[in-house]
């Protein structure tokens, strides 16, 4: 079955919290947003080849859902003519080579109406935020998009002077889309961090015959990993209320050094763990794999988000991934919010995931498993911001 973008009014927020925990995390989503590396040389599995439970059938259909290549729904059709000439900042929450990719291609969509767009480097810290806000609304720009943080969690008085000066703010990747809209944000756009959980719970599920003994690793410093965890152990209890999930909280200031030694203590408190799902996307990867590793064990790992796909290809403990929209199509549809909220028609949009394993990963390109990258955008220029409203 195919997943689709859906344009939905469900809103997005980061919610419960505090601006200064925010501050405190930005080193972790940065982390989060980057690119990771894992390691190790073996293919762990959990697979249970016993006749299956109808939890694990039902298990299978669910994620098998989640396996196929994903169909775009593009929005309803805008006057692009009159966005000629304008400007539209993009303010990240740093500069690296995937925020760099999201950003060309919004420069790409955004100049293909006749517009300009500005990057600014968020360097991680509000106060660079905020300046990038100042700058961006003396240069009279339409529209602002932010990317890797709840701009009106993180810099609400910058939101606010963007508001006051009728410039919309877009909040791409911020939490999950379930999630209610904040104060000042025109619209949103992210790819549903609770369907990624449930995704990898299923497919724990269903490869372990639903004798799931499992942890998530997650941390209080992103509302995207805590929706991600919360959803992975719902679906356990749901489908197999007898089977075992619990979430394990990473220090978000400490876990490039605490994290390994930290999940090694839980395996050998528990040696009937049998599954290992990341949260955080790849970022976690490589510390479950130093600790599964340093105890000789082979425990698979539930992946997300893509940035260590080509690991998991070469072979470690990598058994599945749950990949997020390549950041190509991130920018062209961020493009497109900014744009629509720049002429009064801002629009939510949930962007698909899809689930791959060594039967369609293929060489690891992430790009290359989300379709004609080149015929979306195609459409887009010519049937949505060159259309007939």
């Amino acid at each position: 079955m195919l997943h689709r973008a859906k344009l939905t009014e469900r809103y997005v927020r980061m919610r419960g919290k505090r601006r200064q925990a925010l501050i405190v995390t930005l080193g972790f989503i940065v982390g989060l947003i980057g690119s990771a590396c894992s390691e190790g040389d073996t293919q762990a599995t959990a697979v249970d080849t016993g006749p299956r439970t109808d939890c694990a059938v039902e298990a299978k259909v669910r994620y098998e859902k989640a396996m196929a290549v994903p169909e775009f729904e593009l929005p309803p059709a805008i006057d692009g003519s009159s966005l000629a000439d304008k400007k539209f900042a993009y303010v990240g929450i740093i500069s690296n080579s995937v925020v760099k990719q999201k950003f060309e291609a919004f420069k790409e969509a955004v100049e293909s109406v006749g517009a300009e767009a500005i990057l600014f480097d968020g360097k991680g810290r509000p106060d660079v935020i905020t300046q990038a806000f100042g700058s961006a609304i003396a240069q009279k720009v339409s529209g602002i998009v932010t990317d890797g943080y709840d701009a009106a969690a993180l810099v609400p008085t910058a939101v606010s002077d963007a508001n006051s000066a009728g410039v919309p703010v877009v909040n791409a990747n911020a939490s999950d889309p379930s999630s209610p809209l904040p104060d000042g944000i025109a619209a949103s756009v992210a790819p549903s961090v609770k369907l990624m959980g449930a995704t990898q719970a299923d497919y724990a599920l269903a490869e372990t015959n639903c004798k799931l003994n499992a942890i998530t690793i997650s941390t209080s410093g992103s509302q995207l990993v805590i929706d991600s965890a919360e959803s992975f152990v719902e679906e356990v209890k749901s489908l197999c209320p007898d089977c075992k999930a619990e979430i394990e909280e990473a220090n978000t200031a400490t876990y490039a050094t605490s994290l390994a030694p930290q999940l090694q203590s839980v395996l050998q408190r528990d040696p009937a763990i049998n599954y290992i799902a990341s949260a955080a996307g790849d970022n976690f990867v490589p510390y479950a794999i130093q600790a599964t590793s340093a105890l000789g064990r082979e425990v698979p790992i539930a992946s997300g988000e893509g940035s260590g796909l080509t690991d998991a290809v070469k072979g470690n403990s990598v058994a599945s991934s749950v990949l997020w929209t390549p950041g190509e199509i991130m920018g062209y549809f961020s493009a497109d919010a900014v744009l629509r909220a720049a002429v009064g028609e801002p629009v939510n949009v949930e962007l698909p995931i899809r689930l791959v394993n060594s039967s369609n990963w293929g060489d690891g390109n992430v790009d290359g498993l989300f379709g004609d990258t080149n015929e979306l955008k195609r459409r887009f220029k010519e049937e949505v911001w060159n259309g007939q409203p």
